[in-house]
């Protein structure tokens, strides 16, 4: 996926065997643009994932792909506890 394509808010799956150790795993668009690596070494553009753990995941745009939400049944909500 592309820098630009990436959306606030914007569900993305992280690819297979991405760094993180987060590969596959689904998340939404937080934060996009130019980051430091959390040891401070790497310049990384792309986006921050929250992946409904107690941290965000920096990824590189092009370890992402977007992800259709699935609609839940009539009648039925989604909450993040």
């Amino acid at each position: 996926m592309k820098q630009k394509d990436l959306k606030i808010g914007m569900s993305v799956r992280i690819a297979e065997g991405h760094s993180s150790g987060n590969g596959g795993r689904i998340g939404y668009v937080v934060k996009k643009g130019k980051f430091k690596s959390y040891d401070g070494l790497l310049e990384i553009e792309g986006a921050k994932i929250d992946i409904q753990e107690p941290l965000l995941v920096l990824v590189e745009a092009e370890h992402l792909e977007g992800v259709k939400k699935e609609d839940l049944p009539k009648g039925w909500a989604e909450y993040d506890l």
